[in-house]
């Protein structure tokens, strides 16, 4: 009986946690504060972070399997505005391309979570 209320009960987690995100192709964002959100340079990267987020890891495991070299992050500025392009795991990982003159790169990923978190400005909807 126990078997079945914690077979029940993983299932009924799942679904809470399946949910789509509120974030869609095409949407438009812009940072109003210096350091708003980071965007990782590979898609590897934010989907084994979202993972560990996921699982919730010890300290050490987390560090361990989902650490991720600095330079393969870039922190976004006050100003700059990045399009939602592309959506990876159910909407949990976006592909993005950043609209920015300190860099070259156009093509990031960041994770749903950390937009719902962000101090960011929904500037445009894709209708």
């Amino acid at each position: 009986m126990m078997r079945y209320l914690l077979i029940l009960f993983l299932s009924l987690s799942f679904v809470i946690h399946s949910e789509e995100s509120d974030f869609k192709e095409g949407d438009k964002f812009e940072a109003k504060k210096f350091d708003t959100i980071s965007l990782f340079f590979y898609k590897s990267d934010a989907t084994r972070l979202n993972l560990a987020r996921d699982l919730s890891y010890s300290l050490k495991d987390f560090v361990d399997y989902a650490a991720i070299d600095y330079r393969d992050i870039y922190k976004i500025r006050k100003g700059e505005t990045f399009v939602l392009t592309q959506s990876y795991k159910n909407g949990d990982i976006f592909e993005v391309n950043l609209e920015s003159k300190r860099t070259s790169r156009e093509k990031y990923f960041v994770l749903a979570e950390d937009l719902k978190k962000s101090s960011l400005t929904l500037l445009s909807e894709e209708s």
